[in-house]
């Protein structure tokens, strides 16, 4: 036979479980889906054209958009920046490539997400004659 006791403790323990599952925080589930985003890297005319986005991320989040230039095997040269402000939409960003010849560009994205902690992503690669 199962005591009066036994039922409490059970009891306690059970609300202790759903009081769990209950007391986290928004901020703790918005963290877990605060990303940086970029898109894909191509050329228009002289032009290279990126673009980013901060989705699921406080207001107050900021990232750096850079079009980047291959100057080596695994080294990147940063060539443009600008900034992101806040989530929900693409920032895009352009570079003049004329008279620099054969390259190869991308376009990253990094940045300190509130409560997501450091972020980085980087786009295909593009060879490109300009």
């Amino acid at each position: 036979m199962i005591s009066k006791h036994t039922i409490a403790r059970a009891g306690a323990i059970l609300a202790l479980i759903v009081a769990g599952f209950v007391a986290v925080p928004a901020s703790a589930a918005s963290a877990a889906s605060c990303d940086v985003h970029i898109g894909t890297t191509r050329k228009s005319g002289s032009q290279i054209v990126g673009y980013g986005s901060i989705q699921g991320c406080s207001s107050s989040s900021i990232a750096t958009l850079s079009i980047q230039k291959q100057t080596c095997i695994g080294c990147w040269s940063t060539l443009k920046t600008a900034r992101v402000n806040g989530p929900g939409y693409d920032q895009y960003i352009y570079y003049n490539c004329s008279g620099t010849g054969t390259q190869t560009y991308r376009t990253t994205i990094s940045g300190n997400t509130i409560g997501g902690g450091y972020k980085f992503k980087a786009s295909n690669s593009i060879r490109v004659s300009c």
